[in-house]
């Protein structure tokens, strides 16, 4: 009898363990299903609504068949882990719909510099390109995403649109007209020194900014927040923000 009851007791005790990592695992495991499933239907509207442009149809094909076999996500984990970062979970693209709502209530025209600070695939720059036909030059840290990136452009023979390998926290955007940041994991020290970059832009510069408006990491009087409305990305709704140089 005592060998059953502790026979009984280690299978109560297993029992316990594997509802306890049920419970942690499946919050989880919904996040991860929600996100797979806002990305499918991110891409069944891309293709419906933007494969009709055959500039862009032919540069995204491109940009996702150069990642079939290798994940931008991981190649970014394990960049960060390379710098010795604590924080390598961070990598997150603009959905080309919220993207085309940001570009239409934010104004860009042809005529514009826009500037993507951390541009990653540089997804969003190619649909730009294609769309509004302004200048557009992404700016990104990992060298991977650069090197693909332009190798589309040169393949397409595309104009007034390029990647350049720097880290955009000392990169002098002078020509910029638009500065478009999606830098809602950028630590607080990294927002006041690229702070001390954007200021040099001339009286009129755009800056769009994801959940955050820069008045809050400056106590100078340096911008003018003029609209705030809402985006739609896979992790949920955040705050959008227009904002001109002072």
């Amino acid at each position: 009898m005592i060998k059953v009851y502790e026979k009984m007791e280690g299978y109560c005790q297993q029992f316990q363990q594997y509802w306890k990592q049920w419970k942690e695992n499946t919050p989880l495991f919904w996040i991860q299903l929600k996100f797979q499933w806002f990305n499918f239907k991110e891409y069944l509207k891309v293709i419906f609504f933007y494969y009709r442009n055959l500039s862009f149809l032919k540069s995204d094909t491109l940009l996702l068949l150069s990642y079939l076999f290798q994940n931008p996500y991981r190649m970014n984990k394990e960049f960060l882990k390379k710098r010795g970062e604590e924080v390598v979970d961070v990598y997150g693209e603009t959905p080309l719909t919220t993207f085309e709502e940001i570009v239409s209530k934010c104004q860009i025209t042809p005529k514009d510099n826009f500037y993507e600070l951390g541009a990653g695939r540089g997804r969003t720059c190619f649909w730009l390109h294609s769309f509004i036909g302004c200048k557009v030059i992404g700016l990104e840290i990992i060298p991977q995403f650069v090197t693909i990136a332009n190798q589309i452009v040169e393949k397409k023979h595309l104009k007034n649109i390029h990647f350049e390998n720097v880290n955009f926290l000392n990169y002098d955007c002078k020509d910029a007209t638009v500065i478009y940041l999606y830098g809602i994991c950028l630590k607080d020290e990294d927002l006041v020194q690229l702070i001390q970059q954007l200021k040099k832009l001339p009286q009129g510069t755009k800056f769009i900014t994801i959940s955050f408006p820069l008045t809050e990491y400056t106590q100078e009087p340096l911008f003018e927040v003029t609209s705030c409305f809402q985006g739609r990305f896979p992790w949920g709704i955040a705050d959008v923000y227009l904002q001109y140089r002072k």
